[in-house]
């Protein structure tokens, strides 16, 4: 093959790789689409992480202490974010419930120790003074679920012992629903019940 005819040939070849390229089409990747991609790519991995923390977090257990006036006092299992309102229907609050003094909205707080209020009726803001004589206690005056320890100590025949018996009586069982569930209070037989019927009662 001649000089001149290799000339033509590369020629030739130099004008086919030109028309090439300036009449094919390239793939085009733009520079919006390489910046928007990675940018949904990376929302929507935020998003499932947000969920799946979110899911954690709710199974989550806590441990809340329940006292009072319900019938089945002790600790319980809830989930995090679980209501004071979801507590009291585990334990079963008693007839002598005062629920209205709980905020039944708030969120239970692990380790919180949730004591059910009982019914009062008839506060007394006398102070602690001597004991008295039996004709100076009207009958009646002191309901079982809502006496200080300071009245009951008032009562003819009621000590520092039994007073704090009717107390703890009254915050394990969550109050008394009649006056002969005082004779299950250690120091109380029939005749002490008898002679107290006088100064004691549960409305």
């Amino acid at each position: 093959m001649t000089i001149p005819r290799l000339q033509q040939f590369a020629t030739g070849a130099v004008v086919v790789l030109l028309l090439i390229v300036l009449f094919v089409p390239l793939p085009s990747c733009s520079n919006e689409a390489l910046v928007e991609k990675p940018a949904i790519v990376k929302h929507e991995q935020d998003a499932q992480a947000e969920d799946q923390s979110e899911e954690q977090l709710l199974q989550k257990k806590i441990m809340v202490d329940i006292k009072g006036a319900v019938k089945h006092p002790g600790p319980y299992s809830f989930r995090l974010g679980d209501r004071v309102q979801d507590a009291i229907k585990r334990a079963d609050v008693t007839a002598v419930a005062d629920i209205h003094q709980l905020n039944l909205a708030a969120r239970l707080i692990d380790g919180q120790e949730l004591i059910v209020p009982t019914k009062q009726k008839g506060k007394s803001s006398k102070s602690k003074s001597p004991k008295k004589a039996a004709a100076d206690v009207p009958k009646g005056l002191l309901d079982l679920n809502a006496a200080t320890e300071e009245q009951l100590l008032e009562v003819p025949g009621i000590g520092p012992a039994k007073a704090t018996a009717i107390l703890q009586y009254r915050e394990d069982k969550g109050g008394f629903a009649t006056y002969e569930n005082l004779g299950d209070v250690k120091g109380f037989g029939p005749k002490t019940l008898e002679n107290l019927k006088a100064y004691l009662i549960v409305y």
